[in-house]
């Protein structure tokens, strides 16, 4: 698909970060969204492609009236949902706020984007959503209860809406890759079991949504899973 303006949450680091230089460097007008300022004014002096946007996604009153303003700027042709949160513990030993988290962010946090951006695309016929989902969306983990639901939300909302929105040449499509090397699958020694050494970079899943988004619009990628050969899913 041919595209200008690309709208990426959860930007200011990791896979977010690595996604907006790359598209930025292709010559992509990216709108940047996460919630730290300081961050994102980083990411922003790298590029002059690059405009940051400070917004809670879990928000949603916040999340329409920045897409609003995104829009008057440039139509948005791509959005990208990436905001994520993670925590893995026993599901009985959870703390219900970190719940709470989970869900607002990597549920709603999901939904509100894709619901506020959906008018604008189906103006004008045209259009592509790339949810950064998670291997977790696939098959239950132990201590990832809730993070493998919420992730697992993602894959049934996305598969819907993508079934709704082809009268509409609007495409859907998830990513769900596995270990990445960034400081959640690096920081705790004994997270990850594989060899870290193979973790997938935050620089391949931005290659492999640009190809993504530039194969034909008459095709959907609708659950694309990728892992390092440390592990298996």
């Amino acid at each position: 698909m041919d595209y200008e303006t690309v709208v990426i949450t959860g930007a200011s680091s990791g896979v977010g970060e690595a996604m907006a230089k790359r598209f930025a460097a292709a010559g992509k007008r990216v709108f940047a969204i996460a919630r730290s300022a300081e961050k994102l004014k980083a990411l922003a002096a790298s590029s002059g492609n690059i405009t940051p946007v400070v917004l809670d996604v879990t928000d949603n009153a916040a999340v329409v009236k920045a897409f609003a303003a995104i829009e008057k700027q440039k139509p948005i042709d791509v959005l990208i949902n990436n905001a994520a949160v993670y925590h893995r513990s026993p599901f009985a030993d959870q703390d219900l706020k970190r719940v709470d988290a989970i869900i607002d962010t990597n549920v709603k946090g999901t939904i509100y984007p894709t619901h506020a951006v959906l008018p604008y695309m189906i103006a004008r016929k045209r259009g592509r959503i790339v949810q950064i989902n998670s291997v977790a969306g696939t098959r239950g983990i132990p201590t990832e209860a809730v993070y493998c639901a919420s992730k697992h939300a993602i894959v049934v909302f996305s598969e819907s809406l993508m079934q709704e929105l082809i009268p509409h040449n609007i495409g859907v499509h998830v990513v769900n890759p596995g270990g990445i090397n960034t400081p959640l699958w690096t920081s705790d020694g004994n997270f990850y079991p594989g060899d870290k050494s193979k973790l997938i970079e935050p620089t391949e899943v931005a290659e492999l949504v640009e190809y993504i988004l530039a194969a034909p619009e008459r095709t959907v990628f609708k659950k694309v899973v990728f892992f390092p050969t440390g592990e298996w899913h």
